[in-house]
């Protein structure tokens, strides 16, 4: 017996708050079915972070699944309920949502009223054990890095270079990142970047110093999230978009110490930093 379209997005979205809910224990998650002219389900993610779907590092998403983009230039950025995020990219698309789950623990007046005919919505779907339990947390090969969401080609042009020409152009982005995209970053979250491109490396307390920053830094931006009262408030989308760059910003530099290059470039992305890989080569 198959699974309803309701049941296939319980468990897609299960399982990627099991994965994140170490590394990013605010973020919620939702999944919407997509069905086309054919009738065929199609999965879409999105999160309440970022412009679509901000995915934590760690996080692998099924290949098979869209990933939410950016709506309306930033309009609905960080929005608060992501069931409302993929609702609004499913029906942009042209198609028709059957079905809605997410870990957000209320319902929606967008979707209960506006979308009477919506009927299969499921909230407050809770993670099924930790990151551990999560086929999310696990580079199978029938997921996605989360780079190769938004940037496939350049993601495939990391995995096919030389290992030392990958280092030399993350190093660059993380230079492009921290000092020339955006107010300035602090006194350490600088020395600890310096030390990164410098190749001579921070110290742990250095590292230890960065990483409370930056949780610090997440916090405030998951406080910032537009939408709570399912109200577009442009004051509070313009703060909550300052303080995400900036957790991205902070993003690239923290990678470094536990994680891929390709993370580096992701968070560097979403701060709005595009980077070709061949940069270095033309200088």
């Amino acid at each position: 017996m198959s699974l309803s379209d309701l049941e296939v997005a319980r468990g897609v979205v299960a399982d990627l708050a099991a994965a994140s809910s170490v590394v990013h224990p605010g973020l919620d998650w939702a999944v919407g079915v997509a069905r086309g002219t054919q009738g065929i389900p199609e999965y879409w993610i999105a999160s309440n972070d970022g412009f679509g779907c901000y995915i934590p590092a760690g996080v692998y998403v099924p290949a098979s699944m869209p990933v939410c983009g950016d709506l309306d230039d930033g309009h609905w950025a960080g929005w608060f309920n992501p069931a409302e995020t993929v609702l609004r990219a499913i029906e942009a698309h042209g198609s028709t949502v059957s079905a809605i789950a997410t870990t957000f623990m209320s319902r929606s007046r967008l979707i209960d009223e506006d979308r009477p005919l919506l009927k299969d919505v499921a909230v407050g779907v809770a993670p099924v054990g930790g990151p551990e339990d999560a086929e999310a947390s696990r580079p199978l090969q029938s997921r996605s890095h989360r780079l190769e969401t938004v940037a496939p080609g350049l993601f495939q042009e990391l995995s096919a270079a030389d290992p030392a020409a990958v280092d030399a152009y993350a190093r660059h982005v993380v230079g492009q990142t921290v000092f020339n995209a955006g107010p300035e970053l602090s006194s350490m979250a600088q020395a600890v970047a310096r030390g990164v491109i410098s190749g001579k490396g921070p110290t742990e307390e250095e590292w230890s110093a960065l990483q409370q920053e930056y949780t610090s830094a997440v916090l405030m931006a998951g406080s910032q999230r537009p939408g709570l009262m399912g109200i577009h408030e442009p004051h509070q989308l313009l703060t909550y978009q300052h303080d995400f760059a900036v957790c991205r910003r902070l993003e690239t530099v923290v990678c470094w110490e536990h994680d891929s290059p390709a993370d580096v470039v992701y968070a560097a992305w979403q701060a709005g930093v595009r980077v070709p890989f061949d940069v270095l080569e033309r200088v």
